[in-house]
């Protein structure tokens, strides 16, 4: 470039535009609306979602694998564009589908709101790979099955499993059920949504007696009442044979002591006990209960230490109701128990409630209740067991402000 050049190029106007190209002379386009980019992708979203009759599966999927090369190097508003067109292509090639059901939300809902019908393997897939946000809109979805249900609860997150609880059309899988009786430890809402239900079985139930409030305490007991006789009179006649005959099962006799018609208070040696002794003990328990007598009412019970100190250590009450009900205490001596221990409005007030639990239970029931409580070795309560331990190492101290308190209220 000589010195004429160089000077000419200095006072060139701005406005005059771009140089034409040093090859061709042919001065270039200037800038003006879309891009060649956002027009390629329109372009290619225009010949996928042709008519079924207009081209063949092979040559969609053609214009469906050049979107998938260029889709996530434009725009996020030009993604929804598509993804608004796209939900509505029954024909759409899933990858297309999948890679803008995993997009950013704001895209991502284009097509889990409007696409009216989408693969359930593609659902799952998609709530397993997205966030929580994804799960969300998935879950939304009127098409939801159970094993889309299943995908989206793998996480724990809590606002999806209430969103879930709240789909009363979409039936629950035992896992899905297993995972949230575990996972309602931790949250109320999530365990007033879980006692609606229809899928929670009596098991469920008294596991999350242990955690829920008086009133779902009150609902738990009358929702899973039940009668043994049914049972009981079925394996009567094994009862002899294992217990005074030869037949030694240990697996059958530990079935036949859950399920035995009456317990029978037994001492350190086995020996009967009275009813006065019952008496005693319990009344001791309630107004002190040391470690000794705690194994005293584990024996009487027939219950692991264990759950004899849970329930004379629990603050509402209520399970020692249900033990001195499988035990035979009258009633008058079981009120006698609460007003001997506490004076006061409040007092009486608490032991009208739990009288009320007292008398609204049948006798073999509560044994019936006492027994789920102790029933480590079953493996659905073992199941669930072992989740609550490993979702109590994951969940932050601070999600666990929904824990229920055990005090009845007598407001």
């Amino acid at each position: 470039m000589n010195e004429f050049d160089a000077d000419d190029e200095d006072v060139r106007p701005r406005s005059a535009g771009p140089l034409p190209d040093a090859e061709t002379m042919l001065t270039p386009l200037t800038a003006s609306g879309p891009t060649v980019r956002t027009l390629l992708v329109r372009k290619l979203t225009d010949i996928v979602a042709l008519p079924a009759g207009k081209l063949s599966s092979n040559e969609r999927s053609l214009a469906a694998d050049i979107l998938l090369h260029v889709l996530d190097k434009v725009e996020e508003d030009i993604r929804m564009e598509v993804a608004q067109r796209i939900a509505r292509v029954p024909e759409c090639p899933t990858a297309l589908v999948r890679m803008l059901l995993l997009d950013e939300p704001a895209v991502a809902e284009k097509i889990a709101q409007n696409a009216e019908s989408l693969p359930e393997a593609l659902l799952i897939e998609a709530a397993r790979d997205g966030t929580m946000a994804h799960r969300l809109m998935i879950a939304r979805r009127l098409d939801l099955t159970t094993a889309v249900a299943d995908a989206c609860l793998i996480y724990d997150e809590m606002d999806v499993c209430k969103l879930i609880l709240k789909r009363e059309e979409c039936t629950l899988s035992p896992n899905a059920v297993n995972r949230i009786v575990a996972l309602s430890s931790a949250n109320r809402d999530v365990q007033l949504l879980l006692l609606r239900r229809p899928e929670l079985e009596p098991a469920h139930g008294f596991i999350m007696f242990w955690w829920v409030d008086a009133e779902r305490r009150r609902r738990i007991l009358t929702r899973f009442a039940l009668d043994r006789g049914v049972i009981q009179d079925a394996l009567a006649d094994l009862y002899p044979r294992v217990f005074r005959g030869g037949d030694n099962d240990t697996v059958v006799k530990d079935i036949l002591t859950l399920s035995e018609r009456r317990h029978r208070p037994r001492g350190v040696n086995g020996e009967p006990v009275s009813m006065d002794v019952v008496k005693r003990t319990l009344a001791a328990a309630c107004k002190y209960p040391a470690q000794e007598i705690i194994d005293a009412v584990a024996m009487i019970g027939g219950v692991s230490r264990d759950l004899s100190s849970r329930i004379l250590r629990d603050p509402g009450g209520e399970p020692f109701a249900v033990l001195c009900k499988s035990l035979g205490v009258a009633r008058d001596d079981f009120y006698g128990f609460l007003t001997d221990t506490a004076e006061g409005e409040e007092a009486e007030a608490r032991a009208d409630y739990l009288l009320a639990i007292f008398d609204s239970m049948a006798r073999d029931f509560s044994r019936a209740v006492l027994r789920y409580w102790d029933w480590d070795t079953n493996p659905r309560i073992a199941h669930i067991t072992r989740l609550m331990a490993l979702l109590q190492s994951e969940i932050n101290i601070n999600d666990m402000s929904g824990l229920s308190d055990n005090m009845p209220d007598f407001s």
